[in-house]
Formats: structure tokens, C-alpha cells, sequence
């Protein structure tokens, strides 16, 4: 296991960014202001991800104040100390997760933890964009599982509160992670224990309350951050030139806005049927596609939920706080590809699913499960590091496709890649 954890941590020194950009600037801003320093432009939407990176940003503070040392990696320190609490997440995330394999009398060796991480979307965004949030999302998503095996077995009340406060917790960093709600009512609905959810519904909501009420303590603003193009925007276009300090209401009388247009503006909810689908068998960034570990997985969830009628409880659970993820996306799917992407970096959060799926899958098939899983992993990388190094013409439009083009069309091929990650990897050691 320590052999394991030492090359993630090899593998992350070697590829990792130590910038803070896109999205991640969002939750970094309203980092720095939580602790006191001026940040003109900090926005509170989605900000969960913030609280856990601020005492990885603290120490790195106080060791800028104490030495000369202000930089690392090309970066400065509190940007380094962002890449760092993205892979304390994953570290206690897989730690998560091996305690529920061996729980579940799975397999829990190393091997099987590495192969999900690398197999599925959350190493891209844990090594190449540690900034973003899905790091934390999947260490709160499988603390989450971890608390409901726990509490399916013994319902005491203190495993309940902790089940809710981690939802709590969890809805500040996305606000569709509310469907795993679902999963909480039909553990308990089978067990027969309806009043349980409502505990672990109160505590949800007041640990939500609690975290979202703190931005405001420092004057920061619930709103999105504005989108340069919008200012210049129609609203014709059903666009919004992005005055989001303005409450819903007063954005409805001055721009005669409808409800579904404040919606999207303030929460991100838009209607979209057709995400959930996307999101999965798409081209453009569908999870199963440019992922396949992840179907092999799903594969393997069900074949554990036949062969464990005992764990009924759990396993169903987890199955519909799955389903209610993906499905919510077709009220909140806007934005379902999620820009400059890997894989589907929404989902990122059904990481202890996969990860129950890829044990029953070498429980059960063994070399040749191992063989279908590590074929599976080597694609997703192959395609990880052709976006990682990049190529001409790059968009938020490509799919998989484009990837595969460029060595058709003669544009790039397996040697060039291997240099140019070798490239990489040379300079961040030399």
C-alpha cells in the first residue's frame, strides 16, 4: 500500500500543475478572502471545496512569513498548497474506499485502488487541474458511502448527523450533489427506518446553512462570476449582462427576466433532457466513452448488488444516489460537457461506485477482469495526456474523436506523445 501511495505521489510531483487557474481561481479567491486577505473579485458559488484547502493555504502562508521561500514549482506557495490538498483528497479517498472494500470482504489491495483512480476522471482533475473541485467532491462522495455502510448496519444516532453533515458539506461544493439524498431514503426505506432520514435530513440542512452563511460574513457575493461575453450580450439572446450582486427578484423587475433565465443565472439551473444521456455515451464528453473503465464498473456494481442480498440496504442506496446524479443533470445540464474537459469531470463524484464495481470485477473474473480493466486504463490515459500536452486548433467542442484524428490524419503519433510527456516530465525533475 505505501508502495502504491509513493508512486501516486511520484506520478503527481512528475505531472502535476501548482497553478491555480479557470474554475479553481473561483474557489481560490474566496480562500484568500475567508482568511482575511483583499480579494476584489471573489464569488461564493460552489465554494465548498474552499474550506478544506484552508489549512493547507494557512501553513503555506505562515511559511512564507518565516522563510525566504515564497515559490515552488515554477509557482507561488498558496497556488502549490492547492496541488497539495488535491492529493491529501485522494489520499484519504482511496484510504476511504479501502476501508468499504474491506468491509465488503472485497478486494483491497493497491492495485485495485490505482487502477479506479487512473481508470476513471478524477486523476485528470486530481493531478492535471488539482485546482477544480473534484478532488474533494470524490473524497466527500465516498465519505459519504463510507458513513452509509456505517449506518445501514448500526443506525446510531451520531453516524446519522455525521451522514447529514457530510451531505451538507457536500451540496456547498456542488449543488446537484443533493441527489444523494436519494440514496439516504431508499438505504432506510429498506431497512425500515423512515425516521432516520429525517435525521440525516436536518443535519444536512443546518451544516449547509451553517457553511453557506460564512461568505457573507466577509462580504463576499452569492452570485457566479460574470462571463466577459456576456456584458456585451442581447438580452434578447436570453443572456445576462451579469449584475448577479442584484437578488433574483430585482434582476426580474429591471430586465423583465423569467424565472427559468434567474434561475440559470443564479443557481446554473437550466433545463437540459437530453444531459443525462450525454454525459455518458457521447462523443464530446461522454464518461463511458472516453472512460470505458467506468462501464466495466457499472457492470461490476450490479453483479455485487445480485450476489449480496445482505448488503441490499447499502448497495441500493449507492445505486440511487448514482442514478439521481446523472439524472439531475437534466434540470442543471447547461453546461453538461463542462468546457475544456477530460472525460466527465461531473461525475467524478460516483467514485466509490466504480470502485465497488472494479472489486467485483477481479473478485470475479480475476486475470481476465485485470486484463479488460488495465486495457481500459491505459486508453483513458492515452487520451489524459494527448490533452495534456496539447495540440493545434484545441477546443471546447472536440470529442474523442478529435483525439483519434489527429494520428489518423498523420498529424501526431504514439513516438511524438511519448516525447512529448518524457519532454515534460524532464523538465519538472531537471
Amino acid at each position: 500500500m505505501l508502495g502504491g501511495l509513493a508512486f501516486y505521489l511520484l506520478f503527481v510531483v512528475t505531472f502535476a500543475s501548482f497553478r491555480v487557474n479557470n474554475d479553481g481561481l473561483v474557489y481560490y479567491n474566496v480562500l484568500r478572502r475567508l482568511l482575511g486577505e483583499h480579494v476584489p473579485n471573489a464569488y461564493s458559488r460552489e465554494f465548498g471545496a474552499a474550506l478544506f484547502n484552508v489549512p493547507f493555504y494557512a501553513v503555506a502562508r505562515a511559511i512564507r512569513a518565516a522563510t525566504p521561500l515564497d515559490s515552488a514549482f515554477g509557482a507561488p506557495l498558496g497556488e502549490v498548497s492547492i496541488t497539495v490538498a488535491s492529493a491529501a483528497a485522494v489520499i484519504l479517498t482511496l484510504y476511504l474506499g479501502w476501508r468499504i472494500l474491506r468491509e465488503l470482504d472485497l478486494p483491497n489491495g493497491p492495485a485495485v485502488l490505482l487502477i479506479t483512480l487512473f481508470g476513471s476522471p478524477l486523476f485528470y482533475y486530481a493531478v492535471f487541474q488539482p485546482s477544480y473541485k473534484h478532488a474533494v467532491d470524490a473524497l466527500f462522495s465516498t465519505l459519504f458511502a463510507f458513513l452509509l455502510l456505517r449506518t445501514t448496519e448500526r443506525a446510531d444516532r451520531r453516524t446519522l448527523l455525521a451522514l447529514g453533515a457530510c451531505l451538507g458539506v457536500m451540496v456547498t461544493i456542488r449543488y446537484v450533489n443533493v441527489a444523494f439524498f436519494a440514496g439516504v431514503v431508499v438505504a432506510f426505506l429498506v431497512r425500515r427506518k423512515p425516521r432516520a432520514v429525517g435525521t440525516v435530513a436536518v443535519a444536512m440542512i443546518v451544516t449547509a446553512a451553517v457553511i453557506l452563511s460564512l461568505p457573507g460574513l466577509r462580504g463576499v457575493r452569492y452570485s457566479q462570476p460574470p462571463q466577459p461575453s456576456a456584458a456585451a450580450a442581447p438580452l434578447e439572446a436570453g443572456l445576462l449582462p451579469y449584475r448577479l450582486e442584484h437578488p433574483c427578484r430585482e434582476l426580474y423587475l429591471t430586465h423583465r427576466l423569467t424565472l427559468t433565465q434567474c434561475l440559470r443565472n443564479r443557481l446554473g439551473v437550466e433545463l437540459a433532457p437530453r444531459a443525462p444521456v450525454e454525459m455518458l455515451v457521447s462523443v464530446r464528453r461522454g464518461l463511458f466513452l472516453w472512460t470505458p473503465l467506468t462501464l466495466v464498473a457499472v457492470v461490476g456494481f450490479v453483479l455485487l448488488y445480485r450476489r449480496r442480498p445482505d448488503r441490499r440496504a447499502f448497495l441500493g442506496g449507492m445505486l440511487a444516489a448514482a442514478v439521481a446524479l446523472v439524472l439531475i443533470h437534466g434540470i442543471w445540464g447547461g453546461f453538461w460537457w463542462g468546457g475544456f474537459s477530460f472525460s466527465q469531470r461531473f461525475l467524478a463524484a460516483l467514485f466509490p461506485v466504480f470502485l465497488l464495481g472494479v472489486a467485483e470485477i477481479v473478485r470475479r473474473f480475476r486475470r481476465a477482469g485485470w486484463a479488460v480493466l488495465i486495457v481500459c486504463t491505459l486508453f483513458s490515459m492515452f487520451v489524459a495526456f494527448n490533452l495534456f500536452v496539447g495540440y493545434k486548433g484545441e477546443s471546447e467542442k472536440d470529442g474523442i474523436d478529435t483525439v483519434f484524428r489527429l494520428y489518423t490524419n498523420g498529424e501526431r503519433t504514439p513516438t511524438q506523445l511519448v516525447r512529448l510527456v518524457g519532454r515534460h516530465a524532464w523538465a519538472r525533475w531537471h
